[in-house]
């Protein structure tokens, strides 16, 4: 069940040379980077269609369900693309795309707004296939806990920094200005990538030219394995509810506090505890296994949730309850790289995390549709929504973690 060193792998990726490594360390450094640019977007974008566009939440959703579905779709492809050209190229293509997302704030017409987040949405499957890939192939299996908590902490932090500065210029920065400024700053992480990443190779002979990118060959496998049919169900339950969250807890915020200051206020401090939280789950999976956090943590997210639904209306309890629900989330989503590690067999983990990915942006589409239509009938509706899609994804990452312990044994015992 483990990973194959890249140096021999179709992906070509890093061979694992743990947490200081040059790519490990410039993985997590294009992280922050990318999250501090991109915190406006992330922590305004529902602010921005109500204040600055004058539009109900539910353009949000769609605006975020074009990016999403667009991730998802090039996710796949980007697996293969991974395997085909390399992670560095790959990963290179999403920060290119990404870069755009600071154009957003300038664009007040539909066409031009939806155009703009094709792309951002395209550049998203690339991204996040490259990075968790680098992540897996260069922090080793016994570091993955507290590699994977590294990786997407680093990014937790850029949105929180990101966040926090935006939340003191806000009321002197047009969103225009923001965007610009986000612009600049992605100019520069895009160089920063090219010029520090390490290269990886790709091995040529594995597929003639005109088979590399057929995809439901390469995917087909995967479809077929309770394991992966476990691990699709953890990303669609619970991202499902986490795109609900993400779309509702800003503008709640907002909403009861009257100050979109507030909104990136409450970024910034959920980003920070879940930070601390993303962490302290990396180093229990190290040293006593991934079962509990992962427990816990999804049990978290049920709770809070619960006590979401009774606190839609207060400043305090949104700050308190969506910060509980920011930090076990991402508890979660840190260790989903190590199950994506113990699940793959061969050289198919780029593929994976393509196909996790795509479920995962469905599940952020679907979530952020219905918290849309939801929050306008009753903002607590999504939260009650919530309880029940983290119940199931807990009874999934349970049973996941009984069949791959259960496999371990097999294999021990055989040898």
């Amino acid at each position: 069940m483990t990973n194959p060193p890249s140096g021999g792998n179709s992906a070509g990726g890093p061979t694992p040379a743990g947490l200081w490594s040059r790519t490990f360390v410039v993985l997590c450094l294009l992280g922050f980077c990318n999250g501090f640019a991109t915190a406006p977007y992330q922590s305004l974008l529902p602010v921005f269609v109500e204040a600055d566009l004058g539009r109900l939440p539910l353009f949000t959703a769609y605006l975020r369900s074009l990016t999403l579905i667009l991730g998802g779709i090039f996710a796949i492809i980007g697996g293969r693309l991974a395997d085909v050209l390399g992670l560095k190229t790959t990963l290179l293509l999403g920060l290119a795309g990404a870069g755009l997302t600071g154009l957003v704030f300038h664009a007040h017409h539909v066409v031009p707004l939806t155009m703009l987040i094709l792309v951002i949405g395209a550049a998203a499957g690339p991204w996040s296939t490259a990075g968790q890939s680098y992540l897996i192939a260069s922090a080793g299996n016994a570091r993955l806990g507290l590699g994977g908590a590294l990786y997407f902490l680093s990014g937790t932090a850029g949105n929180s920094v990101g966040s926090l500065c935006t939340g003191i210029v806000k009321d002197s920065w047009s969103f225009p200005q923001l965007g610009t400024a986000m612009a600049l700053i992605m100019i520069g992480v895009f160089l920063l990538a090219l010029l520090l990443l390490p290269s990886t190779r790709v091995q040529r002979s594995v597929d003639k030219p005109r088979e590399r990118l057929k995809l439901w060959r390469s995917y087909r496998p995967l479809l077929s394995r309770r394991n992966v049919h476990l691990l699709l169900g953890i990303r669609l339950t619970i991202t499902s509810f986490w795109g609900m969250a993400t779309l509702v807890l800003p503008l709640l915020v907002y909403r009861a506090s009257q100050s979109a200051s507030t909104a990136a206020y409450y970024g910034a401090v959920s980003l920070a505890v879940a930070a601390a939280c993303q962490l302290l789950t990396g180093l229990i999976r190290d040293r006593y296994g991934r079962t509990a956090p992962l427990i816990v943590a999804s049990l978290g997210i049920v709770v809070s949730a619960a006590l979401l639904a009774g606190h839609t209306d207060s400043v305090t309890g949104l700050f308190i309850f969506g910060t509980a629900l920011t930090a076990t989330a991402w508890a979660v989503s840190t260790l989903i790289p190590a199950l994506i590690a113990e699940v793959s067999q061969g050289d198919e983990k780029n593929r994976l995390i393509g196909l996790g990915h795509m479920v995962w942006s469905g599940s952020m589409v679907t979530g952020s549709i219905v918290g849309g239509i939801l929050v306008e009938i009753g903002p607590h509706l999504p939260f009650v929504l919530g309880v029940i899609h983290a119940s199931v994804g807990t009874l999934c990452i349970w049973r996941l973690c009984v069949r791959l312990d259960a496999e371990r044994d097999v294999v021990g015992a055989i040898r």
